[in-house]
């Protein structure tokens, strides 16, 4: 997983930054010492036009500079590199480039000394404030380059579309990087996060393995030599549901608000009352409301006229949510019977369970037959 320390150095500085920064700062060592060989050249072989006092200061005065703020900005890069992204440490470094660039023009110097110091200025703004930023300190530099050079027109051309354009191209394209970085780090943690669930997934399936080889088939021996103690079954079953629940990464079956807890409550209250075994399969869950309760009372008394009347100690449950409604299925192998010979006093199916699904909007249907046990389908759609 990519971490902090990959993305950003100790001061919290963006690692793409801090390298593009650095490139600025390199191109600023570079132009300053530029600078200081085209002004001891300018010295020893250029005649001077004015005081050579006067001349000697002003060229001393761009060397100091030059030397002075780059060690600054060099000694910032590397132990408060935020600094270099504030607006009054750019105000002074566009003020000191625009002095060293007039400085040629201010000694009546034939060549343009500076050479790339000043320059490095709004490379610096376009490296940690973007393009925008960079457009008036450039035009400033640029000014202040050709300020005396109008006797060489083809040099002042030249001089401004330098001075214009490369902190633009610099800005472009250090803002490309920046956004290609941005989406390879957002690539990688998006990789890292599904690797994060990929382990997570295979180190349950490892534990769903053990507990499946392990205590699963425990409690279901338990529940096959048991017969004499059928308290210890209703146990091991409870904890068997409790188990699948969790492998399976649904809820917990002791949830109160979903319709596969409820309904396995249901399951057991009738297990304890009636001494059964009830083989519930769940697929899919929802939330209880109005709908899904009277949907668990209906399969509630279908479960209880089969503990009752099947003559079975098993029967089967089955649960599924599906896009368009829930399906509860009870069915048993047992005596089976005539649902068209059910007498006019016996209310449990057509109140508690036909009658209940109707005023659901849904639907129940019986299937049985002497001797060929029953199946009681429920059915509640989707609510519109």
């Amino acid at each position: 997983m990519t971490t902090a320390a990959n993305t950003e150095d100790q001061q919290g500085f963006p690692a793409i930054d801090a390298t593009l920064l650095r490139i600025a700062v390199v191109f600023r060592v570079v132009g300053a010492g530029w600078l200081i060989l085209l002004a001891i050249l300018t010295l020893a072989t250029e005649p001077s036009q004015i005081d050579a006092g006067v001349r000697s200061g002003l060229v001393l005065s761009a060397i100091g500079i030059a030397v002075v703020w780059t060690a600054v900005t060099v000694v910032l890069m590397y132990r408060r590199p935020t600094v270099l992204q504030h607006v009054a440490f750019l105000a002074v470094d566009v003020a000191l480039a625009v002095w060293t660039a007039l400085t040629p023009s201010l000694t009546q110097s034939v060549s343009f000394f500076a050479g790339g110091f000043p320059i490095s200025s709004p490379l610096l703004i376009a490296t940690t404030r973007g393009m925008v930023a960079t457009l008036l300190p450039a035009m400033l530099v640029a000014g202040s380059s050709v300020f005396g050079l109008s006797r060489a027109s083809a040099r002042a051309v030249e001089v401004v579309a330098i001075n214009l354009l490369a902190p633009i191209v610099v800005a472009w394209g250090f803002g490309t990087i920046r956004e290609q970085d941005r989406q390879r780090r957002l690539a990688e943690e998006a990789l890292a996060l599904e690797r994060t669930k990929v382990a997570r997934a295979d180190e349950r399936a490892e534990m769903a393995a053990h507990l499946h080889d392990s205590v699963l088939q425990t409690l279901a021996l338990i529940q096959r030599r048991a017969k004499e103690n059928r308290g210890i079954v209703r146990v091991a079953r409870r904890q068997e549901r409790e188990l699948r629940a969790w492998l399976n990464g649904g809820p917990p079956l002791s949830a109160t608000n979903m319709l596969s807890g409820a309904l396995i409550r249901a399951a057991e209250e009738v297990e304890d009352e009636h001494d059964v075994f009830i083989d519930l399969s769940t697929a899919g869950d929802t939330t209880l409301d109005d709908r899904t309760t009277g949907l668990i009372l209906a399969a509630r008394e279908a479960m209880k006229n089969a503990a009752r009347f099947a003559g079975v100690e098993k029967f089967y449950v089955l649960a599924e949510v599906v896009d368009d409604g829930i399906r509860v299925v009870v069915r048993d192998q047992g005596a089976g019977f005539d649902p068209s010979g059910i007498p006019e006093d016996r209310r449990g199916i057509r109140d508690s369970i036909t009658g209940r699904l109707d005023r659901l909007g849904g639907t129940a249907s019986i299937r049985s037959s002497v001797g060929d046990g029953t199946e009681v389908e429920l059915y509640v759609g989707a609510p519109t």
